[in-house]
């Protein structure tokens, strides 16, 4: 090659992988569009009837000797009980308050929030979810994106 000359190579794929990368990002907007999943189940046990029965215990210990006694577990609020019988104490309902606070005090911003994705109920497509809007990285011909 003569000085100053200029040399350009360009990098294709294989057809099948140009379409594997395109699947890889039809998944991702697809998966992107579910949004925040709240957890429903328990996320602290309660407490056992050996831990209740150690609290009675301890209570009438205290008392015994005139000391002040706490209730037992009686600044505990009541445990649910969930499927299978397992009983617990579960974040759910302070998160749907919440979400139910933001929606009475700030409406436009729980709707703008909730546009980005899926209505959990109906499985509508939000306004602004990524599969009402272009590829931001389209796949151009067969040599890949540019």
């Amino acid at each position: 090659m003569a000085k100053g000359g200029e040399q350009s190579t360009e990098a294709t794929l294989p057809k099948w992988q140009e379409q594997a990368y395109q699947q890889g990002l039809n998944m991702a907007k697809d998966v992107s569009q579910v949004g925040y999943v709240p957890y429903y189940g328990p996320d602290v046990a309660a407490f056992s009837p050996l831990q209740q029965a150690s609290f009675q215990g301890t209570d009438l210990m205290a008392g015994a000797f005139g000391m002040p006694t706490t209730g037992g577990q009686a600044y505990m609020p009541q445990a649910q009980t969930f499927a299978g019988g397992v009983q617990g104490y579960s974040s759910a309902p302070i998160y749907e308050q919440s979400k139910a606070a933001l929606a009475a005090n700030a409406p436009a911003q729980a709707q703008y929030l909730a546009s980005f994705g899926i209505d959990p109920v109906t499985g509508a497509v939000g306004s602004r979810a990524i599969s009402n809007q272009p590829y931001a990285l389209e796949m151009q011909g067969s040599g890949g994106g540019k």
